[in-house]
């Protein structure tokens, strides 16, 4: 079974021995996030092992045998043998060279040759990729864009993370990287939309308005707490959503008009507010594109959450050629 044939992943154990196995990591600021990914989406043994220093090489190095080494021995009690390693990472990533070439919230993992680090441990193959490519190619093989060739999506995070598929495949460029869409020019879109910008708009509405509600008594101010107040009806995030919605909206009419998509996905903690910013997206690209085509693109929510990119990186291993 090949990739964009199936549902997406769910925890099960390993209950069909037919399919073929692949071990997903994915590093990310705090932790990472691993499990071993099947040809059919199923994703079992999951882990998330929080990292004490994720810009030391040695550690994180480290940190991944250690994480793949324990999901080799449950795959081997289950019968099952990986046939590769898949990992994703933050960061410009050469999938030839295999190798960190910068990665601005972790310097110290700049110019790391993380896949030769790797291959003097694990007998897989072993494949490379930025966390957002494989989260979007997690998406085209078990998740909102399965049943597509051509999309675009867009990873709302700290920042605001880009990744083209074209044609089935990972679209990467002449330098491999290809995507970044945190910066297109609508004032530079994650001054107006990355998680920063989501928290300082909420907090300055917060203090004007002087509503209350579910926003104001939460905890702390982040995307995620914004966007479960605003399904809570809290009239500070819906606004906060509306905004951010208009300025994606925004920037996905350039998109859309530049590369023709069949849908745009869009992802990151923001994106499970739902309908409040799905909503405000289209409203915005009807309201201001004079293409028609870009009236009937579908703005779809990422289908597999947190775990995309690990399922990603799975499918990577499972199907080098995708990317």
């Amino acid at each position: 079974m090949g990739p964009g044939t199936s549902g997406q992943p769910k925890d099960d154990r390993m209950n069909r021995r037919d399919e073929r196995w692949a071990i997903g990591v994915d590093v990310g600021g705090t932790a990472i996030k691993c499990g071993l990914v099947s040809s059919d989406g199923r994703i079992a043994a999951f882990h998330r092992i929080p990292l004490e220093r994720v810009d030391d090489a040695d550690r994180l190095v480290e940190a991944i045998r250690l994480a793949a080494d324990g999901l080799r021995e449950e795959a081997r009690r289950d019968g099952i043998r990986p046939v590769g390693v898949g990992v994703c990472a933050p960061g410009s990533i050469d999938r030839t060279e295999g190798r960190i070439h910068k990665a601005p919230n972790l310097p110290g993992l700049e110019d790391l040759p993380l896949r030769e680090r790797l291959n003097r441990f694990f007998p897989e193959s072993v494949e490379l990729a930025n966390d957002v490519n494989a989260a979007a190619l997690g998406e085209l093989c078990f998740g909102a864009g399965r049943d597509r060739r051509h999309f675009v999506m867009v990873a709302l995070g700290t920042g605001v993370g880009g990744a083209l598929v074209v044609g089935g495949r990972l679209y990467t460029g002449a330098a491999g990287f290809a995507g970044e869409v945190g910066h297109i020019t609508v004032g530079c879109l994650e001054r107006f939309t990355g998680a920063a910008a989501i928290e300082e708009r909420a907090r300055q509405l917060l203090a004007s308005s002087g509503e209350g509600g579910p926003l104001r008594s939460a905890a702390g101010i982040t995307p995620e707490t914004v966007a479960e107040a605003a399904r809570e009806g809290d009239r500070v995030a819906l606004q906060v959503l509306e905004e951010t919605g208009r300025w994606l909206g925004i920037a996905i009419i350039t998109l859309i008009n530049l590369l023709d998509p069949e849908c745009v996905v869009v992802g990151g903690g923001i994106a499970q507010a739902g309908a409040p910013l799905f909503d405000s997206i289209t409203r915005t690209v009807d309201d201001r594109t004079m293409s028609s085509t870009a009236r009937t693109v579908p703005i779809v929510m990422a289908e597999l959450g947190p775990r995309a990119g690990m399922a990603g990186a799975g499918a990577l291993a499972l199907w080098p050629e995708i990317g």
